[in-house]
């Protein structure tokens, strides 16, 4: 009688057992139908998962490459003093919208608060009144892109008004004064000689207009010194009888009578009694002036006794004589020392 020997695989199972190999591995035998050892297939599929594995990956770097760069302009200096913190198409660092402004340094210190043509911009009054520039040095309106204190300042539109008149802000379309800044000639430390201030005493700013408002300013002003309106009255600087009275005006010329704010001559006494009077002739009242109303007026006066202009014509004295012997008709010449006219020469 024979012994049975039987193997057994070092997988445990018996040698031969259908479905496993020899070793007692399990066998390949199923799926070589297929063509495919499962060896092999397990091979492919760990291929495969690290091939997968590999281009997940890669994938996440690239994803969280894609999302530094679209971020990157976020965390540059520009972003947060200029609000450039959007990649442009060229890669660079732009504006790219108003949410890029609102958070920067340009927009809470200067009022650079909306995105435009690729930076941030002064838009609107709003802009300007939620700076700092506004708060603290009254830059509260948007000029052109900047904020601007339209009370210290001059609009270009404005150039021509500005100097002479006072009306140096563009309000509505319209110049207008808004401040004694304006009307002093835009010096914080005097007046300038053009201005308003200067020449007519209107210093300060009421609607839209440099006006007169003190007696003080008027009679710092030219039109007090040369026409004795030192008065402030209805916004304007004015004459009145006393000034006049008071004023060269009347010793020299003879108007010494308010009307309208301004000194004329009242009356062709005033005029007898007027330094004009008596050095060129000018005595007889005619429409608010002392002139030479004939030659009686010429025959008292210094002209006619010094340089013989002693007859009336065209308001004026003149010498009588003419063509060539006219140097010797007229006399000798005015005395330069002793002045013959209110303005010393003929």
């Amino acid at each position: 009688m024979h012994s049975t020997v039987q193997f057994t695989g070092r997988y445990g199972t018996p040698a031969g057992t259908p479905g496993y190999s020899r070793s007692g591995a399990p066998s390949t035998r199923g799926i070589d139908r297929v063509g495919i050892p499962w060896a092999t297939l397990a091979r492919m599929l760990r291929r495969g998962l690290l091939v997968v594995g590999w281009v997940w990956c890669v994938w996440v770097v690239l994803a969280a490459a894609g999302c530094d760069d679209k971020d990157r302009c976020k965390n540059v200096p520009e972003c947060k003093e200029h609000g450039k913190c959007t990649v442009d198409p060229k890669g660079l660092c732009s504006v790219g919208s108003d949410e890029d402004c609102k958070p920067s340094a340009d927009c809470k210190e200067h009022g650079k608060c909306t995105a435009k043509d690729g930076v941030c911009a002064v838009a609107s009054d709003g802009n300007c009144k939620g700076s700092a520039d506004c708060t603290k040095r009254g830059l509260c309106s948007a000029y052109r892109g900047v904020c601007v204190d339209p009370k210290r300042s001059t609009a270009i539109e404005c150039s021509k008004t500005c100097s002479s008149e006072g009306r140096c802000a563009l309000e509505n379309g319209k110049c207008v004064a808004l401040s004694a800044y304006h009307c002093r000639g835009e010096s914080a430390d005097k007046t300038e000689p053009e201005s308003p201030c200067a020449k007519l005493g209107r210093c300060q700013a009421k609607d839209g207009q440099c006006v007169a408002v003190s007696d003080d300013d008027c009679k710092r002003s030219v039109v007090c010194k040369k026409g004795a309106q030192c008065s402030a009255s209805d916004g304007k600087c004015a004459a009145s009888d006393e000034d006049c009275k008071k004023a060269a005006a009347c010793s020299n010329d003879g108007r010494c009578t308010s009307k309208d704010g301004v000194c004329v001559a009242g009356s062709s006494a005033r005029c007898r009694k007027s330094a004009r009077c008596k050095l060129e002739g000018n005595c007889t009242m005619k429409d608010g002036k002392c002139v030479v109303g004939s030659s009686a007026d010429c025959a008292q006066s210094s002209v006619c006794a010094q340089a013989k202009h002693c007859v009336a014509q065209d308001g004026a004295c003149v010498n009588p004589g003419g063509g060539a012997g006219a140097a010797q008709a007229a006399g000798p010449a005015p005395d330069k020392t002793r002045k013959t006219t209110i303005n010393g020469l003929f």
